[in-house]
Order: structure tokens, then sequence, then C-alpha cells
């Protein structure tokens, strides 16, 4: 007797569940219940430097819209739109909430056209938000930007204090003007070579504080000095 009674309780439960969830799927179908609209927007990332209203902004999905309407790839290229936004996904949940996960650029040093500065990642991408000051220490580029910066910022990051700006010579080598006036000409190869160098005769010379105009470092035999007029 008390199998029977388990059986028909079980038998009861089953049907009153598949009658439950049927009913979801069909009003969700439908663009009816609360499983069919959008609850809730989750944005995730780098949230303490991420633009929060620039983000929301640009999913421009209002809660209570139509979970079936919200297109994906849309929201991801416009999130992709806002300044500072490496990569983006969006994913629908089944209980009709949005998340977004964010992936920012690491600013790694500042370009600057001369009116304003930007903010650069390490492949060269150049972050929409002007700033009228650099940050300080940072290095800023004029000119013609490299594919990768990561290996020249971190040849030249013990000597960003002394840097007003850097500029790429024909593609092939790169300039140093420092804040003192000098203009430091970089050989093509040996990089890390010369400025350890510099850092050394700095050290030891002050040469950076010198009245000089140029310190050329092209031939790695020798360096060649100018002083100012």
């Amino acid at each position: 007797m008390k199998k029977v009674l388990l059986f028909w309780f079980y038998f009861v439960l089953s049907i009153v569940l598949a009658i439950y969830f049927s009913t979801r799927i069909i009003t969700s179908q439908m663009g009816r219940g609360p499983v069919s609209t959008v609850n809730h927007l989750d944005i995730t990332g780098d949230t303490q430097n991420l633009d929060i209203d620039a983000v929301t902004a640009a999913v421009g999905v209002q809660r209570g819209t139509a979970i079936r309407s919200v297109d994906i790839r849309q929201i991801n290229n416009k999130i992709l739109a806002v300044p500072g936004i490496k990569n983006a996904s969006t994913r629908r949940l089944p209980n009709g909430n949005l998340i977004v996960k964010t992936e920012l650029h690491k600013p790694i040093a500042m370009y600057s056209d001369g009116l304003a500065f930007y903010p650069l990642s390490a492949d060269g991408t150049k972050i929409e938000t002007p700033m009228e000051q650099p940050t300080p220490n940072t290095i800023v580029i004029h000119g013609k930007l490299p594919k990768d910066l990561t290996n020249i910022i971190n040849i030249l990051s013990g000597l960003s204090e002394h840097i007003d700006y850097i500029d790429m010579v024909e593609s092939r080598r790169w300039d140093i003007h420092t804040k003192g006036g000098i203009t430091i000409y970089l050989p093509e190869e040996n990089v890390a070579n010369a400025v350890s160098k510099l850092n050394l005769l700095n050290q030891k010379h002050q040469i950076l504080s010198r009245d000089l105009s140029v310190i050329d470092m092209r031939d790695d035999s020798r360096i060649l000095v100018k002083t100012r007029k």
C-alpha cells in the first residue's frame, strides 16, 4: 500500500512540474512572462577603471525588453566602440539577465598630437580619452606608432623622469627628447645596450643635466655629443 501511495505521489508531482515548466517555456516563446524579458544588466570586468555609464548606454537595453529581440552581436560591437574597451562578450541567461563581460586596454604610454594626450596600449591602440596633461612619469610618443610598444617602453622605463617625448625616425629607430632640451639619437639595433650606457653616464656624470643639444648613440663604438651654441 505504501509503495502504491509513493508511486501516485511522484506521478502527480511529475505531471505538475511538467505543466509548470512547459508553461514557462511557452510563455517565454510567446514573449510573455518574467523569463521572456530582460530583468537585470550585470557588467563585469575591470569596473574600477570602466566607464559603466558609457557601457550601459552602448548596450541600450531597458528592463522589460523582450529577451528574444536582444541582438548580442550588435551589443558587443557597440561596446567595443566605447573608448578603452579591448574585448566584450554578452550572454543571455535563462532567468532573463544580461551579463556583459569587458576587458580594457592597459595603457603603458601616451600619444600626443601636439594638442592633447591619449593613453596607448601595448599594441599601439590609441584610447580616445584625450587629456590636457600626460600622466606623470609616463613616456609620451609623437609621430608614427609601431605595432608593439612593449619593448621600447620597458627599455626606457628607467629614464622616464627625464623624457619629454620620443619619436620614431623612418620606422627604423627612436629619438629621445629630454625635458632639458637634449635630443638623443638611439641606434637601430642594441637599443637596450645604448640606453644602459646612457643611464650609466647619467649616474656618473649627470650627462642629461649638461648644456648639450645632441647625444648621438647611433654608432655602438662611440658616443658623440654636441653642445648648445
